[in-house]
């Protein structure tokens, strides 16, 4: 389901020059590297995109070239001031998140349960407990409420984004205990091979996942990216039950980690962004 590999590099140049809607070049000469940037921006251009993209150093010319080429095709979704644009020129990928806790780091070491904890459950596993790595934040670095929510929030998209962390279960009925680390000595469970495969589907599907959902979900104030048509649609993509019934939390969590969620705070969701969700 991933974007023609092999025809990847025609469609980012033809898009560069604009051939690809049929624009002139003089009009739409993008750098390949704009389009990247969007990619993991969920190929989204709307003010929070915009700003990052000028921070980073690109040329306001360049984004609203991008942005005028965008509005020509029929295909790009327009919603809210928001351009999405279509999975054939841009391919939303697992964006990056940038945490400045490690999974390495003594407080996380010292939050994360030992493999047999909740083995007599039924949870075999390591285990993050979020409670006592607040406490020991707040000890070792005094950050405040909503300094240790960010970076929480970060460390676990980032870490479910590399595949070092999972939200996992079989059972659309039962809630994992925790977020579960799944490296080292904490890989040796049970499911190991079918968490390992759920990943593999999250980083493979990501862009049409993100997409279909997004048709089902509003954008506004704490709106979750868990939704009833979302196990039909990773059905429907996949052609096999997804392994993970969590996997839509595994994504609003990445999403979350790197900033498509604006406003969050400790008692405060946040609102997702394009292409998360559309406007009515």
């Amino acid at each position: 389901m991933t974007c023609f590999k092999a025809d990847r590099w025609f469609l980012q140049a033809a898009f560069a020059v604009g051939l690809f809607f049929g624009v002139a070049p003089t009009v739409a000469a993008q750098p390949a590297s704009l389009l990247d940037f969007f990619a993991g921006q969920g190929c989204a251009i709307g003010p929070t995109t915009r700003n990052a993209a000028l921070a980073v150093g690109y040329e306001p010319k360049a984004i609203d070239a991008l942005t005028e080429t965008a509005r020509r095709n029929p295909n790009t979704v327009m919603t809210g001031g928001w351009l999405v644009l279509p999975s054939d020129v841009c391919e939303i990928r697992i964006p990056a998140v940038a945490n400045e806790l490690k999974l390495t780091d003594p407080e996380v070491r010292k939050s994360i349960s030992a493999p047999d904890t909740y083995a007599a459950d039924g949870d075999p596993g390591c285990f993050l407990d979020r409670e006592r790595l607040f406490q020991e934040l707040r000890r070792t670095r005094s950050w405040d409420d909503d300094k240790f929510n960010l970076e929480y929030i970060r460390l676990i998209g980032g870490s479910i984004a590399s595949g070092d962390m999972t939200f996992y279960t079989d059972n659309p009925l039962r809630t994992p205990v925790g977020f579960q680390l799944i490296t080292g000595e904490c890989a040796d469970v049970p499911k190991i091979s079918e968490i390992n495969r759920s990943h593999a589907f999250l980083i493979e599907l990501f862009d049409p996942l993100v997409r279909a959902n997004a048709a089902h979900i509003v954008c506004e104030s704490g709106a979750s990216l868990i939704t009833p048509e979302f196990p039909g649609i990773a059905q429907t993509l996949s052609g096999i039950e997804v392994p993970n019934a969590w996997l839509a939390m595994e994504i609003q969590m990445i999403a979350m980690g790197a900033g498509w969620y604006e406003g969050m705070s400790m008692t405060n969701k946040g609102t997702p962004r394009p292409p998360l969700c559309h406007y009515e």
